[in-house]
């Protein structure tokens, strides 16, 4: 069978990222307080970016698996 993915890690990384909620993501900041912030509009965005690739990963890699 074929995969896009070298181990089941990688594979396991891109479905924690794919199935995110970015926008209730909060992020650990020690420098204000040790309080839980959002993230800002810009790391936001990266967020959005990475859950798209990693999508399309996924869904090439479910492409794959079924086309022998």
């Amino acid at each position: 069978m074929h995969t896009l993915y070298l181990t089941y890690e990688d594979k396991l990384l891109d479905m924690m990222i794919a199935y995110s909620n970015v926008e209730s993501s909060v992020r650990f900041s020690l420098t204000h307080g040790s309080r839980y912030l959002p993230f800002d509009e810009g790391e936001r965005q990266a967020m959005l970016e990475q859950r798209a690739f990693a999508l399309a990963r996924l869904a090439i890699d479910r492409i794959m698996r079924l086309t022998v």
